[in-house]
């Protein structure tokens, strides 16, 4: 049964695990998802949780300390098969040429996006690694954080499904998001996620979400006329992801996207 229908954009509050397996073969244009990271206890007791204080905010009276929002399934065991499960099931989920676009995270001291890699060559094809470059100065001591990696991996059997032309880059810019009290701790913006749409879908594909969090990925297949499907394990998360939705929908906020989504809107009847 799902939480929320409307207008081509499902979501279901269910275990990915147990989601996956009922969905069809050679069915799916798109995989775009934002997986656990496998960082153990994320934003519970760490550094994405305390950062107000780590920055003197709190003692200054500037900021309140968050609360703790720890991420389901965020403990390196747990994350790492997941992935690893995610991108066989991809493999076999996604119509030939068609892609997983799986956010990854990026530099160290863990080298997971390494492993993910790897993981991914070996179940579904390794494509290229596009550098998510988010400005600023992210956390962190030495090397502070920047930049993520969204892993992309493409299905054999027919020619990749590619809407880039020629002049598209692997690194694209555009800032973070740093989470109010109430946001998902991880929240990716709205337009990365429709970049990544309008590059490896057409309107009226179908955008699978097999971890949803705060339904980045659904709001922008809303904006770029594709239908979708997320699943997401926390309710909460579910809650905030159909408001969200339903807030795209009723606003149609073309703003939240960049200028080659918008034209693509503009050239196809948007």
């Amino acid at each position: 049964m799902p939480y929320y229908e409307r207008d081509g954009i499902t979501i279901f509050h269910a275990d990915a695990r147990e989601m996956l397996p009922g969905i069809e073969d050679d069915s799916v244009d798109l995989v775009l998802t934002d997986p656990p990271y496998g960082h153990g206890q994320n934003n519970h007791g760490d550094l994405a949780h305390k950062w107000e204080a780590a920055l003197g905010l709190v003692s200054r009276g500037i900021a309140a300390e968050g609360d703790a929002r720890p991420i389901a399934n965020d403990d390196r065991e747990t994350a790492n098969a997941l992935v690893r499960w995610l991108f066989a099931e991809s493999r076999r989920i996604l119509k030939p040429g068609c892609c997983c676009c799986c956010c990854g995270g990026g530099g160290g001291p863990d080298p997971q996006f390494a492993r993910w890699s790897m993981w991914m060559d070996e179940a579904l094809g390794f494509k290229q690694a596009v550098v998510w470059d988010k400005g600023g100065l992210g956390l962190g001591w030495h090397y502070r954080r920047n930049y993520e990696l969204v892993l992309v991996g493409q299905k054999p059997g027919a020619p990749c499904k590619w809407y880039g032309g020629s002049a598209t880059a692997n690194v694209v810019r555009m800032h973070g998001i740093k989470p109010g009290a109430d946001d998902h701790p991880t929240p990716k913006p709205v337009a990365l996620m429709a970049w990544f749409i309008r590059l490896h879908s057409a309107i009226g594909d179908l955008v699978l979400d097999p971890f949803a969090g705060g339904g980045s990925t659904l709001a922008a297949a809303k904006l770029m006329r594709r239908k979708a499907v997320g699943i997401e394990i926390d309710e909460r998360w579910c809650e905030m992801a159909a408001r969200r939705v339903d807030r795209e929908q009723a606003c149609m906020d073309f703003a939240c996207v960049g200028p080659m989504e918008q034209q693509e809107l503009s050239w196809r009847g948007g």
